[in-house]
Formats: C-alpha cells, sequence, structure tokens
C-alpha cells in the first residue's frame, strides 16, 4: 500500500470505523419518471439504465406506486428517468404528486435530477425532495462527446449551487474513467464539489454495457481509480465517501472493491462477501444499509430495516 493510500485509509478509520454494506432494493427502490424514455443516448449508458427502473411516466401511477412500497415497508425512493434536451430530468409535471407524496407518506425522497435550472431546484425543494444525486462532470471535452449536449463544466457548477441552495441534501456523483476509459476532468469534479460542502461523496467507475456505444470499451485501469479516491479521501476527511452502484461488476469487481477499501470509502452499495470478509479483516465495522449509499448519516443512524 502506498503512503498516500496508508494516509488515506487512516483518514477514513478516524473518520468512522464502519464500513456500510448499501443494499437499496426492496426498501429503496429506483423509479423512472420518463418511462424508458429519453431524448439523449449517452454513448456510456445509451438509455439502458433506465430498464432496470420501476416504470412510472405520470402522475398518478407514481402516486400509486409510492403509496404501494409505503404500504409495503419501503422508507425511500430514488426519482430517476431520463433527461430532456437539456440535460435534466423533466420533474415538472410530478410536483404536485411529489408533495402529496411526501405529506402522505413521509418517504425520504431522492431525485437524480441532472442540470436543472434554479427555478425548479427550489421548486422541488419546496415540494419535499430530500436529496439529490447529482452526476457532476469536470471537462467540456467529456461532456460533449460522452453526453452528447452543448453544455460546459460551468453549467454543472451552476446547477450544483441552485441544488445546494434549495435542497437538503446534495451528493455529487463522480464517474472515474466517464471520458472513454481516461481520466479527464475528475480531479476538477473533486473541486467543485469542495465548494458546496457536500454532507457525502459518491464515485462511480465506468462500466463498457452491452448495448452502449462503449461496449467495446475497456473500464478504467484499478490505479485510475484509487488515484480519485485517494484525492476524494484527502480532501474529504469528514464527510462519507462512497463507492456507488455504477462499476464493473464482473472481470476485477473484487480488485475494485479491496483498491476502495485500502482507499477508505465508508461505504459500497452491493458488495462483494470476499469484500466484507477483507473488511473485516482491516479492522472494520460491517453494517448493513437497506438504501441507497447516498442517504445522510441521520438516516443511516435512525437505521432502516428492510421488513419494516
Amino acid at each position: 500500500m502506498s503512503s498516500k493510500s496508508e494516509q488515506a485509509l487512516s483518514v477514513k478509520i478516524k473518520h468512522r470505523p464502519e464500513l456500510f454494506a448499501c443494499y437499496p432494493h426492496p426498501a429503496y427502490p429506483t423509479i423512472s419518471i420518463t418511462g424508458s424514455d429519453c431524448a439523449l443516448k449517452c454513448k456510456h449508458c445509451g438509455r439502458r439504465y433506465l430498464k432496470g427502473m420501476i416504470s412510472c411516466p405520470t402522475p398518478a401511477s407514481l402516486y400509486e406506486r409510492c403509496l404501494d412500497l409505503s404500504s409495503k415497508g419501503a422508507v425511500g425512493v430514488l426519482l430517476s428517468g431520463g433527461f430532456n434536451a437539456e440535460g435534466y430530468v423533466p420533474f415538472e409535471p410530478f410536483l404536485d404528486t411529489i408533495e402529496k407524496i411526501k405529506e402522505q407518506t413521509g418517504l425520504f425522497i431522492s431525485a437524480h435530477t441532472g442540470l436543472v435550472p434554479e427555478w425548479l431546484a427550489k421548486e422541488m425543494g419546496s415540494a419535499g425532495v430530500d436529496l439529490a444525486d447529482f452526476d457532476l462532470i469536470g471537462d467540456d471535452s467529456t461532456i460533449k462527446s460522452v453526453l452528447g449536449i452543448e453544455k460546459t463544466v460551468e453549467d454543472y457548477r451552476s446547477s450544483l449551487g441552485f441544488l445546494a441552495k434549495h435542497i437538503p441534501y446534495v451528493v455529487p456523483h463522480i464517474c472515474v474513467g466517464l471520458h472513454f476509459g481516461r481520466l479527464l476532468g475528475e480531479f476538477r469534479a473533486l473541486e467543485l464539489a469542495s465548494e458546496i460542502d457536500p454532507h457525502l461523496l459518491v464515485l462511480l467507475v465506468l462500466s463498457p454495457t452491452s448495448g452502449t456505444d462503449f461496449e467495446k470499451l475497456v473500464p478504467p485501469p484499478i490505479n485510475a481509480f484509487k488515484k480519485v479516491a485517494v484525492k476524494a479521501r484527502l480532501m474529504f476527511p469528514n464527510i462519507d465517501i462512497a463507492l456507488g452502484c455504477m462499476r464493473p461488476r464482473f472481470h476485477g469487481r473484487h480488485e475494485l472493491e479491496f483498491i476502495a477499501l485500502q482507499s477508505g470509502v465508508d461505504r459500497i452499495e452491493l458488495p462483494g462477501e470476499r469484500t466484507l470478509e477483507e473488511a473485516r479483516k482491516m479492522g472494520m465495522i460491517v453494517k448493513k444499509l437497506y438504501a441507497c449509499c447516498s442517504v445522510p448519516d441521520s438516516v443511516v443512524k435512525s437505521g432502516f430495516d428492510p421488513k419494516r
């Protein structure tokens, strides 16, 4: 282990000795409010990830599904969906419904937002959205060549600030290797994340996916992820850092998760059993969290119970 990795791990243990193994389903499912529709066809996604979400493309269907989920013990939902041409999930028709769901169920509501304008960030906060999951990109050429939209890093910076102003919790998500498997903009994204003083940071890793333009790529080298993870840990010594759901699951899975442990992450979504064994050997206290890896610390401490 390198000296920086040792330092990162030491910082993590000082921050908290626990490793949270996160299991979102069934207590914290993901819902697409656009069904399988998306105005973009990003090279790394190609609309494929929408197919794994619960489809609720109308306010009425969202309302009924959330009431049903709450009655069956769910404690929260992640509202997501396809982007419009401006690069954000079109929540406008769902605002009144989200407010009603929040009032009647008390579900903790996360939203995968995209580049929302300030007025929409404000309305989402007023409607009761508790947390915004925000994909943060730190390079203009990546935005143009991978997402295919005419936006800039400054647009991401602005939306991040709007969300932080109007929504209680904002969690930047940084995808390592998004630029065709290479590092480009990740460290700039970390700098932008630091501007809002986040309570938590999620690291993702490009996962070449069948049916997308990137399916023939290889994931970024594990050392590339390690550089970003260690930098993140040292930049943010007092917050949780998570390894999120988007990452390679087959080739090199254990190696990636083990490097994440060495680099000082506090949470891993859907970790392998070998990873949990390694964490225990490293002296970490493994705890299970039945929710998304981005939920706030106060929710972690309150405890999720999938049988609730």
